[in-house]
């Protein structure tokens, strides 16, 4: 297949682009360099496309808060350009949500469980599931659009939690792990589980879909700070700066039953293996 991704040097991006590859796929890669995909101009370079993965967009949620018409108007308006390209030139999409459950109403959480925009980075989603859901109904544009969990992995920012926990217990001027609260609860899901559903996307049989992206567990803070000292045989003391974010959510853990069913996908990392990657992935780079 011939297939576009926004957002292709992202994080999530980069993952894709290589696992698309090593599956022989023709890879079309769009970033920032590229042009702007807010901007209506920018996807009229690209034609013959089977199917497009859209990631680009604002996604640290904190700056969100100090920058909402920033994230409205790159994620909205990009996700708009996308569906224009979709619907024009005839091919599917899979994109790119995230958790917008806001605080557990139940867990585990499902895909009809209510939706919050606690922030304006998770309304920006919100605004853009319903864009996907419109043109698939209005011009029947083919969307999965996929809700990831926490996801993790090696070459994540250390602005996330887990990236952060495993820089500080190895570096040897740290003494003390500091995180801000030791509580929140989260479903992680590890980075190579996230790329092997997306591609699963590509063979959707359903006009749209909707599907929680998870492990189907959640571990909280400390026990993340446990796992990766259990990991990687360094044992520091960690401590609380006692600080909570006003939209935290105190426990999440997927309900995955609807992608099981469909896409017969089952995570193959523990939160334990996913971060043994990381560590191996780490001490490589050393070398």
């Amino acid at each position: 297949m011939r297939i576009l991704i926004t957002g292709a040097d992202g994080f999530i991006g980069r993952h894709l682009v290589k696992a698309l590859q090593d599956l022989h796929h023709s890879i079309i890669c769009h970033t920032l360099n590229d042009g702007d995909i807010s901007n209506p101009e920018t996807l009229k370079k690209y034609s013959d496309i089977d199917h497009i993965f859209h990631l680009a967009a604002r996604t640290f949620v904190p700056d969100s808060f100090e920058h909402p018409y920033d994230f409205f108007h790159t994620n909205y308006l990009g996700t708009v350009n996308v569906l224009e390209f979709c619907r024009n030139h005839s091919c599917s999409l899979t994109f790119m949500s995230t958790y917008v459950y806001g605080q557990a109403q139940y867990l585990p959480v499902d895909e009809k469980h209510p939706i919050v925009g606690l922030t304006p980075y998770h309304q920006s989603k919100i605004a853009g599931e319903e864009l996907c859901e419109f043109y698939n109904r209005q011009f029947g544009v083919k969307v999965t659009i996929l809700r990831p969990f926490n996801v993790y992995g090696q070459g994540q920012s250390s602005q996330f939690l887990i990236p952060e926990i495993l820089r500080q217990i190895l570096d040897p001027a740290i003494k003390e792990v500091q995180v801000m609260d030791l509580e929140p609860k989260r479903d992680y899901i590890f980075i190579n589980d996230l790329i092997d559903a997306m591609i699963l996307t590509m063979n959707s049989k359903k006009p749209i879909a909707i599907y929680n992206v998870g492990s189907g567990t959640s571990k909280s803070v400390e026990e993340v700070i446990l796992d990766i000292q259990s990991v990687t045989g360094i044992y520091k003391p960690y401590c609380s700066l006692g600080k909570s974010r006003k939209t935290e959510v105190s426990d999440c853990i997927a309900d995955i039953s609807a992608i099981k069913s469909d896409f017969r996908f089952t995570p193959r990392f523990t939160l334990i293996t996913g971060i043994a990657e990381m560590f191996s992935d780490n001490l490589k780079n050393q070398k």
